[in-house]
């Protein structure tokens, strides 16, 4: 908690492009199902990861579907 005598003044809310961030995020999940798969063509014993992989794509997508819908009200806002 912030003493109100030494609070400087709050700076404003920093702008990020959701899309590109879950965009990236998704990437990331799409090549760790690549290695996943790879390692288990090569034998290896994976249990769950392959479900894990899948499932961060699917929130990756719909964190994109959200970030879209969020850049578009606020672009009529600014409007």
């Amino acid at each position: 908690m912030r003493i109100p005598e030494t609070r400087s003044e709050d700076l404003p809310p920093m702008r990020v492009n959701t899309v590109t961030m879950f965009l990236v995020g998704t990437v990331a999940w799409v090549v760790g199902l690549v290695v996943v798969l790879l390692l288990r063509a090569r034998g290896h014993d994976l249990g769950g990861e392959v479900r894990i992989c899948l499932t961060g794509i699917v929130v990756g997508l719909l964190g994109m579907l959200w970030g879209a819908g969020q850049q578009r009200r606020a672009a009529r806002r600014e409007r």
